[in-house]
C-alpha cells in the first residue's frame, strides 16, 4: 500500500511547519542502517541543538571562500572532459565535481577517491545490492582516526561536538556523518545534470545569461523547482510517535510530496516548463520550516560555479542520443524523477 501523501504547495508548507503533527522522528533505510540520520530524523527542540552545532560547516562566508577552489576543480574536470571528446556527464563531470567540492568543504581531500568509488548513492556502492557496509566501514575507520589525532577536518569537528553539554557518541557521529556524505551528493548531481540537459537543449537560455539578459541565479532556482532533487520525505503522525521503530507501521507514514508543491499549477503557471524568466516564487526543493536544507546555499554555489564554466562552451556540446530519464507522474504532468544516462559529445 502506498503512503498517504500531502500534496500541493500550501498543504506541504503547512505540514513542514507542523512538526508536532508530522514528526521527523523516524528511522529510514532500515535495510542498510539502524540509527537515525541527524538532524534529518530528529524533532525540535533537539533538532535545533544539532543544527546550531553543525552550522559552522555550512556558513556562507566559508563556502564563498572556497568558490575559487570549486572553479579550479570545474576547469580541470571540464578540460579532461573536452580532451576526451565528451562522455558520461553524470559520472565524468557532475559526480566528480560534487565529490571534489565535498573534499574541499570538509577538508578531506584524501578521501575523495574513496567517496567517488561509491558512485552517486552510497547505499548502492556494493555491486551485490543495497548495503551500508562500505559507508560504515569508512565511518568506523575515520572515527577511530579522530580519537587519536587533532586535525581541523570535518570528522574531528563532528566527533567533538557537544549537544546539551554532552559530547556525542559513535551512533550520533554516524547519524551526522551519513547525512554529510549523502545529503550533498546524489541530489546535487541530479541538479547539475538537469542544468546541463536544459542548456544543451536550449542554448538561447545560456546566451541570455551570458549577455546579462537573464539571471543565472534565477535559472538555477527554476531548474531546482522542476527537477526537485528530493521528491518527497516521510513523516510520522501523532498516533505512532509514542511507538518504537519496530512497533510502527511504515504503511501509515505520511509522505510530504515536495514535487507536487513545485508542480502546483495554482502557484506556478505551466509548471512543467523551465522558464528562466519566471517571477521568483519560493519552491520547496530544499524543504521548508525547521528542516529546511542546511546546505542549500552550497548546492546553489556549486551549480553557479560549474555553470559559469560550462555556459561559455556549451554550444560545442551535443547529445550522443537523447538522455534517458525516469519519469514520474505528478498530477497531470510528468516529473523527471532521475537521470539514468546522459552521453555528451564535445566538438
Amino acid at each position: 500500500m502506498d503512503n498517504v501523501r500531502i500534496l500541493g504547495h500550501s498543504a506541504v508548507r503547512a505540514a513542514l511547519r507542523d512538526t508536532e503533527t508530522y514528526s521527523s522522528d523516524l528511522q529510514g533505510d532500515a535495510d542498510v542502517r539502524n540509527y537515525r540520520q541527524i538532524p534529518l530524523e530528529v524533532d525540535p527542540p533537539r533538532h535545533h541543538l544539532y543544527r546550531s552545532a553543525l552550522a559552522p560547516i555550512f556558513v556562507r562566508p566559508k563556502i564563498q571562500s572556497l568558490e575559487s577552489n570549486f572553479a579550479q576543480l570545474a576547469q580541470k574536470i571540464l578540460g579532461d572532459f573536452s580532451k576526451n571528446g565528451g562522455g558520461d556527464f553524470i559520472g565524468e563531470v557532475a559526480l566528480k565535481y560534487v565529490i571534489g567540492c565535498l573534499g574541499e568543504i570538509y577538508d578531506r581531500q584524501q578521501d575523495v577517491a574513496e567517496w567517488l568509488s561509491w558512485g552517486p548513492d552510497v547505499w548502492t556502492a556494493d555491486k551485490h545490492g543495497r548495503s551500508g557496509e562500505k559507508l560504515h566501514s569508512y565511518l568506523d575507520r575515520v572515527y577511530e582516526e579522530v580519537q587519536n589525532t587533532d586535525t581541523s577536518d570535518v570528522w574531528n569537528f563532528v566527533a567533538n561536538l557537544e549537544i546539551g553539554g554532552q559530547k556525542i557518541g559513535y551512533e550520533e557521529f554516524k547519524g551526522i556523518a551519513g547525512v554529510l556524505l549523502a545529503g550533498g551528493r546524489d541530489t546535487v548531481v541530479k541538479l547539475l545534470t538537469g542544468c546541463a540537459w536544459h542548456f544543451v537543449r536550449n542554448p538561447q537560455d545560456g546566451k541570455a545569461i551570458l549577455s546579462g539578459e537573464a539571471s543565472l541565479e534565477n535559472a538555477i532556482q527554476e531548474i531546482l523547482r522542476v527537477f526537485t532533487p528530493l521528491p518527497a520525505m516521510l513523516r510520522v503522525t501523532e498516533d505512532q510517535k509514542h511507538l518504537s521503530d519496530t512497533e510502527r507501521d511504515p504503511a501509515k507514514f505520511i509522505a510530504v510530496d515536495f514535487a507536487s508543491a513545485n508542480y502546483d499549477s495554482e502557484v506556478f503557471e505551466n509548471p512543467e516548463q523551465i522558464d528562466i524568466y519566471r517571477k521568483r516564487i519560493p519552491h520547496l526543493s530544499f524543504g521548508f520550516g525547521p528542516h529546511t536544507c542546511i546546505g542549500s546555499h552550497i548546492a546553489e554555489t556549486e551549480a553557479k560555479v560549474l555553470l559559469g564554466q560550462i555556459l561559455p562552451i556549451i554550444e560545442t556540446w551535443h547529445f550522443d542520443h537523447e538522455p534517458e530519464i525516469a519519469w514520474q507522474e505528478v498530477g497531470t504532468t510528468n516529473f523527471p524523477e532521475r537521470f539514468l544516462t546522459m552521453q555528451i559529445s564535445v566538438n
